[in-house]
């Protein structure tokens, strides 16, 4: 049996150019907003000016952990995010598990073949076989019960009498669904969370079941390898969501502002609801085994900044911090990997539409992450906490900020670069910023030697205690 260890893999984790026999190496876990995939080399660059002793970074806000990947190769990293599906991914791309490819096909032919797959999928058919037939009539042209499925498609919408075609095909067929899944016990179980939340509308219902599956499969591994087995799960689930840009803000809008279906729409839905969930996890996770380890102590916390830096002390070397800066929340557009991670049947916010309370068109968890960088009145006392956790720790920080264009396409930015310039300046000894892609120093604290820095390209801040 050949040992992931095989010197073939033993390869950098960006490097594009495997031997054919090896799985592709893995440059972005998931699709993710504000990813630093473009500029991870120069940021890894200017730590290491800062550092040259290469000591223990820690990655705040690691989102889906490409810096700290990248950081990993030369440093120990201690990676932080309050998203569990953050930690998970970190957790597998920094100590990837113990297995070898055989017992990853063993694993899939495993599940494929399980108890929990044949009672599922039976509970299941209902739904599926209605979904089957939605895309044969819209292929014909007629989209109406497309879009009736994935604008009503969510069993737990359903059940919470948030759907509004108490009569319909889709209705029936939900009905006889429920009643399965009563009938077999899952009905409230973390072994449906997401065929009962997000079957339908983010995903076909026949990938909801094959993921939750795998799900169940996961849990019952030993600690030491769920991690990256279940990042891989994250990763299928990215690829295959059948949203606009891949992220989870919202299901797709199957009909344009006048109330028609979109033209293209059986194309979209076709093209991403046919994706073979098996295939793909088999190959993501063939993937994450063949990490090459880096031998480092490596960490992966789901902690919120705040105590994260109150007990770091003496433990690092430098932080590199990338916060968001606008009012959308990242937890809207990723709290469908987190339900995946947690598997903990959550409350689902509602709206107030036309006089009635519906379950919110996201399936968005009520107990959702609100970041304090994302709230305008909040976003001055969050980045003050942060310089001043940082300077406690009497280390370099390194913080990205991502710079609006002023037009109509951008969110504006909740600080501007002045505000926190003048706010870290009252935190450290000095603060600079250079613009990725140069990494060329000019002090914020001289105007004039701003003026070569593009206020349209991302920004690196400096401060040094």
């Amino acid at each position: 049996m050949r040992s992931h260890q095989d010197s073939r893999f033993q390869l950098s984790f960006f490097e594009g150019d495997w031997p054919s026999s090896a799985p592709p190496a893995i440059t972005r876990p998931i699709h993710y907003l504000g990813s630093k995939l473009r500029i991870v080399n120069q940021i890894c660059e200017l730590l290491d000016r800062l550092d040259p002793s290469y000591g223990p970074v820690c990655d705040l806000f690691s989102g889906s952990g490409t810096v700290s990947r990248a950081l990993s190769l030369k440093r120990d990293v201690i990676a932080v995010d309050i998203q569990e599906y953050s930690r998970v991914l970190c957790s597998a791309i920094l100590n990837p598990a113990e297995c070898d490819l055989y017992s990853v096909e063993d694993f899939i032919q495993g599940v494929s073949s399980s108890d929990h797959f044949k009672t599922l999928s039976w509970a299941l058919e209902p739904l599926m076989n209605f979904e089957e037939k939605c895309l044969k009539i819209a292929s014909n042209e007629d989209l109406e019960p497309l879009c009736d499925l994935l604008e009503n498609g969510s069993l737990i919408a359903f059940e919470q009498s948030a759907c509004h075609t108490t009569n319909s095909p889709l209705s029936t067929a939900m009905k006889d669904v429920l009643s399965r899944l009563r009938e077999v016990q899952l009905i409230d179980s973390p072994s449906s969370v997401v065929t009962r939340y997000f079957g339908g509308i983010y995903f076909a219902y026949s990938q909801a079941c094959q993921l939750d599956v795998l799900l169940e499969a996961v849990a019952n591994l030993p600690l030491g390898q769920r991690d990256t087995y279940l990042a891989a799960i994250l990763s299928t689930a990215s690829e295959i969501v059948n949203t606009i840009g891949k992220q989870f803000a919202q299901p797709l809008r199957p009909r344009s502002s006048s109330g028609k279906p979109k033209a293209d729409l059986f194309e979209s839905v076709s093209r991403d609801r046919s994706s073979k969930v098996m295939d793909l996890y088999e190959s993501w996770l063939k993937r994450y085994v063949t990490v090459p380890k880096t031998g480092r102590p490596h960490m992966a916390i789901r902690q919120d900044y705040r105590e994260a830096l109150k007990s770091l002390k003496g433990e690092v070397k430098i932080v590199y911090a990338d916060p968001p800066y606008t009012r959308d929340h990242y937890s809207r557009y990723y709290h469908v990997l987190e339900t995946l991670c947690l598997r903990d049947n959550p409350r689902i916010s509602t709206v107030h539409i036309n006089g009635q309370d519906r379950t919110s068109r996201g399936i968005y968890r009520v107990a959702r992450h609100q970041s304090p960088f994302c709230i305008r009145s909040k976003a001055p006392t969050a980045f003050a906490d942060l310089f001043a956790g940082v300077r406690s720790l009497e280390v370099p920080l390194v913080l990205s900020y991502s710079p609006y264009e002023n037009d109509n396409r951008s969110r504006p930015r909740l600080m501007t670069i002045k505000q926190i310039e003048e706010l870290a300046g009252t935190y450290f000894r000095r603060v600079e910023m250079c613009q990725a892609g140069r990494i060329s120093h000019s002090k914020l604290t001289s105007s004039e030697k701003t003026v070569g820095i593009s206020y349209n390209a991302e920004i690196l801040f400096i401060c040094e205690p």
